[in-house]
């Protein structure tokens, strides 16, 4: 004699029912997975990659600090190239995207003790190493999460 699956007996239960109970298990592990796995998935993004970032056009002399004539900020710049650690009187300073003026903008990234730079190596080094008596003009990306200074473009001298 042949009975239908849902009459089966298993164990004093149906076979029907016994599938309905795993079948619930099975989506109840599931559910909870995901809940669980969720924050991971959120914690694994990069958080660089979602920090503001702000455009910036720097002016300023080496060796100069707050007392020397024109200067708005002394600031200190880092490198993986090295250098001479010497401050970096900031004489203008303009940020974009909103606009703003003065060194604010690096203020805004908590209590950092200096900035660090990154791009070409050439710029980096144009940058770092120019003569403390000439006049230095950059261009760049500030990203105040990590306190870094993606250098665009970098002139020596000029008046």
């Amino acid at each position: 004699m042949m009975l239908p699956i849902h009459r089966m007996r298993a164990r004093g239960r149906t076979v029907a029912h016994v599938v309905a109970r795993v079948v619930t298990i099975a989506l109840t592990v599931a559910t909870i997975g995901a809940v669980l796995a969720a924050p991971s998935v959120a914690r694994t993004q990069r958080s660089g990659d979602a920090t503001p970032t702000r455009s910036i056009r720097m002016e300023g002399y080496w060796n100069r600090n707050r007392q020397a004539p024109g200067v708005l900020e002394a600031l200190t710049f880092t490198s993986e190239i090295g250098g001479p650690w010497r401050p970096f009187g900031v004489t203008r300073m303009r940020a974009y995207k909103p606009d703003e003026e003065g060194v604010e903008v690096f203020r805004r990234s908590g209590l950092v003790p200096s900035i660090r730079v990154v791009g070409q190596t050439d710029m980096v080094r144009r940058f770092i190493n120019a003569p403390e008596t000439q006049k230095v003009t950059a261009y760049g990306v500030y990203r105040p999460a990590t306190a870094t200074l993606t250098l665009n473009s970098v002139q020596v001298g000029g008046s």
